[in-house]
């Protein structure tokens, strides 16, 4: 047979063979194809990578300095200088002692609402002690406080990043720049910039940093031998748990490694699991015997305490911080919707969706990678402790190192059309949108902290305000706005009312009628818990009937009507010890940005509040 070349194929006989074009050397990103030694590939699986993320993390946050003391920062301040509770309790708000919360509720520093057994109590000290040293360092200066947040979301960053590169670099097809995206990715993150700004937020930075390096020592005991790793991970474990209850999806990677990635027998790995499962018992006894944990709170939930309450909240809260880590919208919106609503029943809706489309897309690099199942089953498992508390995208640390994993495995291996495109659209997300966000939620953030500063400041410097007792009508929320007042103007060495009393929920138009010389009927339109987080206080599961009654030394309160729909009393009582003009009364309504004085009407009058945004809006 005659056969004949030219440069574009073989001829052999009266046919032609087309020649396979020569390939450069490169490597498809499943999105795009970056050359093998390109810089783009070279700057991904560079060896100092973990410390450039690390740094960048850091230096984009770097705004977070001039945020000033936040929200709870005020109250942990002022028992910081020791003004209040011993500071090894710092997360201790309510502590559940019935006696302890009736006292709380004469001074006002809890609603007269507020379930009688409240208990929101964390366990927390390792984060305590973070603290107390600021306080011994540089008391008068939260730039430096918040510079000490930015150091430890770096090192978070760091050894996330250093944990991408041994877990990429255990899959055979893999390649070391997807653990470079994967970190890359984590590091701009948007649900960091709250932590990283909000200083009572820190012990979220120490959980992670201290349950990422637990992984990484487990995992070098495992692979490499290295019996210390054992110790070590055992170590950092304990101290994740000290940090904060979100260290408890320490455990969930820990399962998803022994499940999924561990190369020994199954007996080999559970009894790796033995020195872990001791330190967990151990934190949960000390835990249980403490006191910690919560109840009577809409908000914070005990998942063994209250197992049937958990579960009914499950669904919506694990929605809520699905949307907020795979799109723009931040899971907080599941606050400003009450379960049960039309809206509430739309983020589900929408968080189905997403799921179908996040199913469709990891199907195929699921099939094939070990290392991202484990990422999966890891994200899936930390979703759970975190569900404990209202859906915040502050709480998606180990979520998101789970899920900027996954993207790196499938931008690793071949893709179709359509799958490329939806990796572009995300890596976009993640890459050019999420920053961006990020200084969206610390502007969000700093606006709320000026309006908790300026409610704080709006309230008279009279010079017998401490002998005055300080009705608030129409306050949007009854943490920030109200109860944290007396705390906030101590700690500033101003003079503090003698006590708070709130009346309604500014969130909703409010009816005030005037029918006795003492007496006032409020009336807020859609109930006095108008969204999740004004039931903080008081769970759905402790609901008001018509004709309940609360006492205290100087007010009696009557609830005449509830919403048969969950919003709480839409008609109460109020009946005051003297009447309505007495000189110990100092009257003030929020008109959304600040309180100003306000007059009872005369008797036989009304008066309508509109409603006004939340302090977050």
């Amino acid at each position: 047979m005659e056969t004949t070349r030219d440069r574009t194929g073989i001829r052999r006989g009266g046919n032609w063979v087309r020649r396979r074009p020569r390939r450069h050397p490169a490597r498809s990103a499943g999105f795009w194809t970056f050359r093998r030694d390109g810089p783009v590939i070279r700057l991904l699986q560079h060896r100092q990578l973990p410390i450039a993320v690390g740094l960048l993390a850091a230096v984009l946050l770097l705004p977070a300095l001039w945020g000033g003391f936040q929200l709870d920062d005020h109250l942990q301040r002022f028992r910081l200088l020791g003004l209040g509770d011993p500071s090894i309790q710092l997360f201790v708000f309510y502590d559940g002692d019935v006696a302890a919360n009736r006292a709380q509720m004469e001074e006002g520093t809890l609603p007269w609402w507020a379930s009688p057994d409240l208990r929101h109590a964390n366990f927390r000290y390792l984060s305590v002690l973070s603290m107390q040293l600021d306080y011994l360092l540089w008391p008068d200066s939260p730039a430096l406080m918040h510079l000490h947040n930015l150091v430890w979301l770096g090192l978070c960053v760091g050894v996330a990043a250093a944990l991408y590169r041994r877990l990429f670099g255990r899959e055979t097809v893999g390649a070391m720049w997807t653990a470079g995206l994967a970190a890359l990715l984590y590091a701009l993150d948007d649900a960091h910039s709250l932590p990283a700004a909000y200083l009572a937020n820190r012990n979220a930075l120490l959980a992670t940093f201290f349950g990422l390096l637990c992984l990484e020592c487990h995992a070098r005991w495992r692979d490499d031998g290295w019996r210390a790793g054992g110790v070590l991970a055992t170590f950092c474990l304990a101290l994740s748990l000290l940090s904060a209850e979100l260290g408890v999806s320490t455990l969930a990677l820990l399962g998803a490694w022994v499940l999924v990635l561990d190369r020994g027998s199954w007996g080999e790995r559970l009894v790796s699991l033995l020195p872990h499962a001791g330190v967990a018992f151990g934190w949960f006894l000390a835990y249980r015997i403490g006191g910690f944990g919560a109840q009577g709170s809409g908000v914070y939930v005990d998942p063994l305490g209250d197992p049937a309450g958990f579960v009914a909240l499950l669904a919506g809260r694990t929605s809520a911080l699905i949307l907020g880590q795979w799109t723009p919208f931040p899971a907080d919106w599941a606050f400003v919707m009450d379960s049960g609503t039309s809206a509430a029943w739309g983020l589900r809706f929408a968080a189905l969706i997403l799921l179908g489309l996040l199913a469709w897309l990891f199907f195929q690099v699921l099939r094939r990678s070990p290392l991202a199942r484990f990422f999966l089953l890891g994200a899936v498992l930390s979703l759970v402790p975190i569900s404990a508390v209202g859906p915040q995208n502050r709480l998606l640390f180990f979520v998101g190192f789970c899920s900027m994993g996954l993207l790196g495995c499938l931008a690793a291996g071949p893709l179709d059309a359509s799958r490329r495109l939806a990796l572009g659209g995300l890596l976009v997300f993640h890459l050019v949108a999420a920053p961006l966000a990020a200084y969206v939620f610390l502007d969000v953030q700093n606006r709320a902290a000026r309006r908790m500063e300026a409610a704080s400041g709006s309230v008279p410097d009279d010079t017998g305000l401490e002998r005055r007792d300080l009705i608030l009508v129409n306050p949007t929320d009854s943490v920030y706005l109200t109860t944290s007042i007396v705390t906030m103007r101590w700690a500033d060495g101003r003079a503090a009312p003698r006590r708070v009393r709130v009346l309604s929920n500014g969130l909703t138009d409010v009816r005030v009628v005037r029918i006795g010389e003492s007496e006032l009927l409020v009336e807020p339109a859609t109930g006095l818990f108008p969204d999740a987080f004004s039931r903080y206080h008081r769970s759905r599961e402790r609901p008001f009937r018509a004709g309940d009654m609360e006492e205290l030394s100087d007010l009696r309160v009557e609830v005449l009507e509830v919403d048969p729909g969950g919003g709480g009393p839409t008609s109460i009582r109020y009946d005051f010890a003297e009447p309505l003009e007495a000189e110990r009364y100092l009257w003030m309504f929020w008109n959304g940005s600040r309180y100003e004085e306000w007059a009872p009407p005369a008797i036989g009058k009304e008066a309508i509040l509109p409603a006004r945004p939340g302090i977050f809006e």
